[in-house]
């Protein structure tokens, strides 16, 4: 004991002599800084302050040294906390400029430093150069060439001046006067790097990049950590598809420099141009927390997120760019046609609005107008929109080409007479640009499109011919033949293409997906499933093919439980794809499993904080587990992180809807229409809410409204249909459901109708059942509608004969199964005990099978097995209190009347949790 007291007393003298004192660690940090060596000042700076929490010189260097090494975040905090402390404001005060100007914040330099005055003629010329920079960020060149002339004035001399007051000009349009003062400035300094960089800028803005390479390479030489420098030669280098020369460049930057945060920035830049989004987005996602508002690198895992797929993640991070550089048309333009992709029409045009009202809309942003227009179906305003796209470019096959498809679309909407005339002379204007591009594709592209969407299969056939030479390794001419000879159930021909397309990309998951099709139409679900299997085993990243297999597997009734294996292998073998957690979490709350849904969607928003659609799931389970005070925070999160989109002022909308507060839901919905005024959720929860709170006229006539905008939407004739229900007005409700059945897509009118005719008018419910039946023979959603219709209404042997049909067709479907077991037992007809064990061995563990099965036997007086069965069951699933109502019964049937007492007891004491209350307390009172 003695030897090991003495050895803690010589370990903390040892400690003690170690330890170095603050005046030395901050003459080290000092040392280091001026050896550039950041990162090893950042270390004896933080020991600084754990020896002392308030050293003002500790705290102004530590920021210092975090400006330096690139975290920005970290050196905004530590210098304002100088300053709290106390710090020299000149000194200070410029870095914090400069660290808000390098993260692009150029707003709050303006707003904390445009009015700022300081002691010192250096420090105070500095100060304006970062506000004629941030001035020159927010599109303000007045104000840019005042601050620029300050700096100027206080230091003639000094290079940073004068490359400010060069910006200026630039921005300007001085060019000319810009490049002498660079000059002057090297022939006094013929090493000044910064003036050497701007001059390289100048250069390529006006196209001559051969002279402007040079210069860049000597400023590299002069100063090898230049990011600037380094940054414009690996643009350059990328803009020639020169990806070799681009690797040479980031690989060739110096230790220190590549672990900082712009360092990791161009490896994200490299991985993307060698198309590995997924190592770009690993790269991207850690340094947004450090450089949060910098835009490159917003822009940049935008577009790894969109190259994966991961569209509302993209979504998200252009958007927070577009919030700092409003005034940016290129960034509004990438936002824009992410939007589109997205089929976000409404969105599409909101974002282009500020470009197309300043009269300085240029083709580009008018085709993508244009297109918007088009997927609304505004035809004049896709015409116009084109056309003046046309007007700057005239000669322009894009432009010419989006003429053509708004024609076509025009004649697919109205069919017939002059619309027709144009769209067939449209689509030999497409042939011809098709036949003219003999580099490109993109057209030919467009042809075999349109030709499917008109059925003109063999002319589609001619047009991927045609398309296959300019595509000769490309696996998608294959494919796309095998679509179209899947279309004309020529099976052989097209299982040859998609097996062609494989020979020359193994990866290509639409021609898997085409044998996919196949084997499925051959009813072989096993080859299908199998297939997949093996190439999700077979890719490095397969997410489309592991949400294919989900979905085929859903498609085919396989266990709920076989789909939740296979959507959870995927996420832990794909973390970061947001959409495979999504799928997960939307199956789990489909099945019911709302406590595997909370934990996977907390999962989920944890490791992806980030994704609006995730943040959404979130909220979504919390207010399935009636956790209403976590998810409304969790909505007000997602309002925060995605304020564009609808979901998050529609959840809180109806967590007041919950408490009946419709006035409050109502200014929500308002709120979510003004996030986005396309959002049809929205628009139909309004109309709703107005007829919750009385207002029926006004629901109606916006109804009336919503019909004659869109005559083909069933939405509008339902909600009319229950409003008139509600005043009792039977007829005209049935006659609103009687037109949306009529509609292409008529929703759940067809069931609707059902219901209401049965109760009120059962002879012509049966009438209308037969119709539908018989125009619509695959409709077998309704057919299973109207059989629980028929059982809720007690009409056991009508819901049986409808089950057994839906059986014949659907054999091995357990919830059928489940169904006709339960009625053949309870309506004394034979054949329940056999059909339930035959569905126990297609899925043992189905829970809702396995309490009908102890039913059956109990009604067979097999007491025993049944109670056994009974038992088992309640013991895995000891969180479902229903299956103890069915034993209470069972015991009751077998005479053990004390023992079902004990078991309703225990159950009256959940009060309103249990739905069954009342059958509990009629059960009680048998007793």
């Amino acid at each position: 004991m003695k030897t090991r007291h003495l050895a803690l007393i010589l370990c903390a003298a040892l400690a003690a002599c170690s330890q170095k004192s603050e005046q030395d660690l901050l003459a080290s940090a000092q040392a280091r800084l001026e050896q550039k060596d950041s990162a090893g000042a950042v270390i004896e700076l933080k020991n600084v302050l754990q020896q002392n929490a308030d050293s003002v010189q500790g705290r102004a260097m530590l920021g210092r040294a975090l400006l330096e090494s690139g975290d920005l975040a970290g050196a905004e905090i530590e210098l304002r906390r100088a300053l709290e402390l106390g710090a020299p404001r000149d000194e200070t005060m410029v870095l914090l400029a400069e660290a808000l100007l390098t993260s692009g914040q150029s707003r709050k330099v303006i707003g904390e430093f445009a009015t700022e005055s300081l002691s010192d003629p250096q420090a105070m010329s500095r100060l304006q150069q970062h506000l004629a920079l941030a001035y020159l960020q927010q599109g303000n060149v007045p104000e840019a060439k005042v601050a620029a002339s300050r700096a100027l004035q206080l230091t003639p001399q000094a290079e940073g001046a004068v490359i400010a007051s060069a910006r200026t000009r630039l921005a300007g349009g001085l060019v000319d006067e810009a490049l002498t003062a660079l000059n002057e400035l090297l022939a006094r300094d013929p090493k000044a790097v910064k003036a050497l960089q701007l001059k390289a800028e100048v250069l390529l803005a006006r196209g001559r990049a051969e002279e402007a390479e040079p210069l860049l390479t000597q400023v590299l030489a002069l100063d090898p950590a230049s990011f600037e420098a380094r940054s414009l030669l690996l643009r350059m280098a990328l803009g020639r598809q020169q990806v070799d020369e681009a690797a040479k460049l980031v690989q060739g930057m110096p230790a220190a420099e590549a672990k900082k945060p712009r360092g990791r920035f161009m490896q994200a830049q490299l991985a993307l141009a060698q198309g590995d989004a997924a190592k770009a987005r690993e790269l991207a996602l850690p340094l947004l927390k450090v450089l949060p508002q910098y835009l490159p690198l917003l822009r940049l895992a935008s577009g790894a997120h969109q190259q994966l797929g991961e569209l509302a993640d993209a979504e998200n991070l252009l958007n927070q760019a577009v919030k700092l550089a409003p005034e940016d048309p290129g960034l509004r333009r990438q936002y824009a046609g992410l939007q589109l992709q997205r089929r976000q029409p409404g969105k599409t045009l909101e974002t282009l609005r500020p470009v197309l009202e300043s009269g300085k809309a240029d083709a580009e942003t008018l085709l993508m107008a244009g297109k918007a227009q088009l997927m609304q179906g505004n035809f004049e305003g896709a015409d116009q929109a084109f056309g003046a796209a046309a007007k700057l470019r005239p000669d322009d096959s894009k432009t010419q080409a989006a003429l053509a498809l708004s024609a076509i679309a025009r004649d697919t909407v109205t069919p017939g007479g002059a619309a027709r005339a144009k769209a067939d002379a449209a689509l030999g204007q497409l042939r011809e640009l098709a036949a003219k591009d003999s580099a490109g594709n993109s057209y030919d592209l467009m042809l075999v499109n349109v030709l499917m969407r008109r059925q003109d299969l063999a002319g589609a056939l001619a047009a991927i011919d045609k398309l296959a030479p300019k595509m000769k390794d490309s696996p998608v001419p294959d494919g796309l033949r095998g679509r179209v000879q899947l279309q004309r159930k020529d099976n052989a021909a097209a299982q040859a293409s998609f097996d062609a397309a494989l020979k020359q990309d193994a990866g290509y998951l639409p021609a898997v997906l085409g044998l996919v099709a196949l084997d499925m139409q051959a009813k072989q679900t096993d080859a299908a499933v199998k297939r997949l299997e093996a190439y999700i085993a077979a890719q490095k990243h397969a997410p489309q093919a592991r949400l294919a297999l989900a979905e085929l597997l859903v498609q085919t009734r396989a266990p709920a439980a076989r789909v939740t294996e296979v959507l959870s292998a995927a996420v832990r073998e794909e973390p970061s794809e947001a959409g495979l957690r999504v799928a997960l979490i939307d199956h789990l709350l489909r099945t019911g499993d709302i406590k595997a849904a909370a934990q996977a969607a907390q999962e989920a928003s944890a490791a992806l904080p980030q994704n609006p659609d995730l943040l959404e799931r979130l909220a979504r389970t919390q207010l399935a587990t009636d956790d209403r005070a976590q998810a409304a925070k969790t909505y007000a999160q997602l309002n925060v992180l995605s304020p564009t989109r609808a979901h998050g002022w529609l959840g809180m909308a109806q967590l007041r809807f919950m408490d009946k507060d419709y006035a409050g839901a109502e200014r929500e919905v308002k709120r979510a229409l003004e996030a986005d005024p396309g959002s049809v959720a929205a628009q139909r929860l309004l109309i709703q809410l107005a007829a919750r709170q009385g207002r029926t006229d006004e629901a109606l006539a916006a109804l009336h409204e919503r019909q004659k905008k869109n005559p083909q939407e069933a939405y509008a004739l339902i909600a009319e249909a229950d409003i008139e229900a509600g005043r009792q007005k039977f007829d005209a409700a049935i006659a609103a459901l009687r037109k949306a059945t009529t509609l292409r897509d008529p929703a759940d009118a067809p069931v609707r109708l059902f219901s209401l005719l049965l109760v009120k008018k059962r002879e012509d419910a049966l009438a209308f059942e037969k119709q539908w039946l018989a125009a619509h023979p695959q409709d077998q959603g309704f057919a299973a509608a109207t059989a629980d219709l028929v059982l809720a209404r007690g009409d056991f042997d009508g819901a049986l004969e409808r089950y057994e049909a839906l059986l014949k067709r659907n054999p091995d479907a357990v919830p059928l199964i489940n169904n006709v077991a339960w009625l053949r037992s309870k309506t004394g007809k034979p054949g329940a005990r056999e059909l339930a064990e035959r569905g126990l061995k297609l899925n043992g563990d189905d829970a809702a099978l396995r309490d009908t099965y102890a039913t059956v036997l109990a009604n067979e007086k097999a007491f025993d097995k049944a109670l056994s069965v009974q038992r088992q069951l309640i013991g895995d699933h000891p969180d479902q209190p229903s299956f103890k109502v069915n034993l209470a019964q069972i015991l009751i049937q077998s005479g053990d009347k004390t023992a079902a007492k004990a078991e309703l007891q225990d159950l009256a004491k959940l009060g309103s949790k249990l739905p069954q209350q009342k059958q509990v307390e009629a059960l009680l009172k048998t007793l």
